[in-house]
């Protein structure tokens, strides 16, 4: 008995650890070769789904990007669960899409609400499945074939190909999802897409690597003659892939890789002379335009080719934005050599001055948009935006790049994205930011955040000239009749200003912190009972901003020297400067410089970005005369206005936490506050009062809301 028991315990032993080893890692053992077969394909420049008959049907990509991405939630945290995702796939369906894209493996609610979605859908959602490259090794040091780089992509690859069949469990994964994966979505899967973005720094460390040259001949991807080390590596990452899901599942379907407009196949002019200094000895001749669009890598998929055994096929994707502009202008001689059947026939009036041309021309293989976006956010990022643009413009804008990509050849693309993403980060912002904590919040300051066909709406009340929806609660003071409430919500500061004459002039000081400030407005001679940092003029619909006294002015401590090439710290502004300036953004400069000297680099300076000045207009999603980016609106003897926590240096309103004194800190940090003051008064006027008002942030209560964007998309794809 004692035997039989040892026997049974062994054999269970083996057992949980075969299954252990199948479920989690993958493990199998291959007793004899599978017939291979695809259910899609790519040919030429196209995405074929192949039927049970044999017959192929092209696939147009109509694409959406989807994360995990929620209010007070990081994507990574995968706070959505299955009615979540179904809820989305369901508008995602109705708004046109085909197909989605997920940067990376998912946890399994995700794929549990695809399968359950397509098993009843008139129409499937198929998808593509992405792996991408911890930032702590993407950005890190070392080369492209190091194990947390290569290996991580390889072992991603093979990971997701389980996941795709309904084959793995995933616990305490810290790079992507976790849970049972259990449902077979293989049929809805049209490709998997290798990497979300590449360091430029890894990719040019890499190929400067002599010991990985020699090319790659595999089972169904090789490189052709000039393919760099980091190509190689791609192809390489890629016929893993292809090589596991033949031998385990008999399956095969298109496998492609990443890359962007810095990292294109395409030479950028860059002479450059050994003596020369550009700050000092300019030469005449010279030319700069690779060194000032940091574009030193030379990414090409055409150096990488599919054998005759694989089936699936082979496509590249381009994370498209703004690069340069007149693109062909700059580039290099033998470049324009070389594309010289293909630049004369771009259309310079489509999207990104024919860059999506160029693209689909050079290519043999099917190009897609690996993501292409236009925020709806306040704040912007580049002086080739023209400001920030309503829901409708950001819909207009997706809805031209996307017909002109498949003017351009492309085989479709991806709109990034489907939701609003609170968590992320823009570079012009998160200076200012506790980022730590940004999900928090809405910060519609920050232009990544509003990428999304879709927005979590945090406002308690909607600026459109209507006192409805505020209450006695919100009262903060009266005078002279006029009443003034305020209230804390996920963008800004609201208030609403009662019993005045819409058409004066009104000046509200704004106390932040008492480290800084001043007592007086000097443009207006108006004085206040203690120190202010922001002034908001309310002067008519066009000539209506906020105001910052030069002391608390967050952009000259941080980008003095890169907007104005002066050193903020040499004539610091006094603590009670009676100055208040505009509220500015510093914003990229995309200006090229033939020639880059001591005398012209002025013209690489940044430009600054307005961002105080407020837009009139109705913000209520419901009012036909809706404006999505209206800081103020008008009523019957009242005023409605909402400032974004940002402009009012709030580091994160959650908290309560605002900048501190810059120059006593050198620096930005952060201060809890328990109240700001807030006066009214007019012009001229003396010793106006600031009241406090206590901050007090409640739990965030958001609903779903489609964007006016979703709306112009649905159009063109139904």
């Amino acid at each position: 008995m004692k035997k039989f028991l040892m026997a049974s315990a062994c054999v269970g032993g083996a057992l949980i650890l075969i299954f252990y080893a199948v479920t989690r890692y993958g493990f199998y053992i291959s007793l004899k070769e599978k017939d291979i077969s695809a259910d899609f394909i790519t040919q030429e420049k196209e995405f074929y789904k192949v039927t049970g008959d044999g017959e192929k049907q092209s696939i147009k990509i109509k694409g959406v990007d989807m994360t995990a991405s929620m209010p007070e939630h990081t994507a990574h945290e995968f706070a959505a669960d299955k009615k979540d995702y179904m809820r989305w796939m369901k508008l995602i369906s109705e708004m046109g899409a085909n197909t989605i894209r997920v940067y990376q493996v998912m946890d399994s609610d995700f794929y549990d609400a695809l399968y359950e979605f397509n098993e009843t859908a008139k129409e499937p959602l198929y998808f593509i499945q992405g792996i991408n490259v911890y930032d702590k090794y993407n950005y890190g040091i070392g080369d492209a074939y190091q194990e947390d780089f290569y290996g991580s992509l390889v072992s991603d690859g093979r990971t997701v190909v389980d996941i795709i069949h309904g084959k793995r469990m995933i616990v305490n994964n810290t790079r992507g999802g976790n849970g049972n994966y259990r449902h077979d979505v293989s049929k809805y899967a049209l490709g998997i897409l290798v990497g979300s973005e590449w360091s430029s720094d890894k990719i040019a460390y890499t190929d400067m690597q002599k010991a990985y040259v020699g090319g790659y001949q595999g089972t169904y991807f090789e490189t052709g003659k000039d393919a760099s080390c980091f190509e190689t590596m791609l192809a390489k990452v890629m016929d893993q892939i292809v090589i596991y899901e033949s031998k385990k599942y008999g399956l095969q379907r298109p496998v492609g890789f990443v890359t962007d407009p810095q990292n294109d196949p395409f030479e950028y002019a860059d002479s450059y002379n050994a003596d020369f200094d550009k700050y000092e000895k300019p030469v005449p001749e010279i030319v700069t335009y690779a060194r000032q669009l940091n574009k030193f890598n030379l990414l090409d998929a055409e150096n990488i080719h599919t054998t005759d055994e694989n089936l699936g096929g082979y496509f590249v994707g381009y994370h498209l934005y703004d690069f340069c502009h007149d693109f062909s202008l700059y580039l290099s001689k033998e470049e324009k050599e070389r594309l010289k059947d293909i630049l004369p026939k771009i259309n310079k009036e489509r999207s990104y001055d024919g860059y999506l041309d160029l693209l689909g021309m050079y290519h043999s293989m099917p190009v897609i948009a690996a993501g292409f976006g236009m925020s709806s956010a306040r704040g912007i990022v580049s002086e080739t935006a023209f400001g920030p643009l309503t829901e409708k413009e950001q819909g207009l804008a997706l809805k031209r790049i996307y017909e002109d990509m498949m003017a351009a050849g492309f085989a479709g693309g991806f709109i990034s994205a489907f939701q609003d993403e609170w968590d992320k980060k823009t570079w012009n912002t998160s200076y200012a930011q506790d980022f730590e904590n940004n999900d928090l919040w809405k910060d519609v300051q920050s232009e990544g955040q509003g990428y999304g066909l879709m927005e979590f709406d945090s406002n308690t009340c909607e600026v459109d000239g209507s006192d409805e929806e505020w209450s006695k609660a919100d009262f903060v003071f009266s005078k002279d009749g006029s009443k003034v409430y305020a209230r804390m919500d996920g963008e800004g500061l609201a208030l609403l200003i009662k019993n005045i004459d819409v058409d004066g002039t009104y000046v509200l000081p704004i106390d932040v912190t008492a480290e800084s400030g001043s007592d007086t407005y000097e443009t207006m001679d108006v004085t206040f009972d203690k120190n202010a940092d922001f002034v908001l003029c309310l002067s008519g619909k066009e000539d209506s901003r906020l105001l910052v006294q030069t002391r608390y002015e967050a952009i000259r401590e941080n980008y003095l020297k890169e907007y104005k090439g002066e050193d903020p710290f040499l004539e610091i502004p006094v603590k009670n400067d009676k100055q208040f300036l505009p509220v500015h953004m510093v914003i990229k400069n995309m200006t090229m410089v033939k020639q880059l000297t001591k005398e012209n680099m002025y013209l690489k300076y940044l430009p600054l970005w307005e961002t105080g000045k407020l837009r009139y207009g109705n913000n209520n999603p419901e009012s036909d005369d809706y404006d999505s980016l209206a800081d103020f609106c008008f009523g019957e003897h009242l005023i409605e206005v909402r400032i974004p926590w940002a402009l009012l240096n709030f580091a994160n309103p959650s908290y309560r936490l605002v900048h501190k004194d810059y120059y006593t800190n050198y620096g930005v940090e952060f201060k809890e506050v328990k109240t700001i003051g807030i006066g009214l008064g007019t012009e001229k006027e003396k010793d106006i009062a600031l009241v406090d008002f206590q901050l007090k942030w409640r739990k965030l209560k958001y609903t779903e809301r489609l964007k006016d964007s979703y709306r112009v998309i649905q159009k063109m794809w139904r």
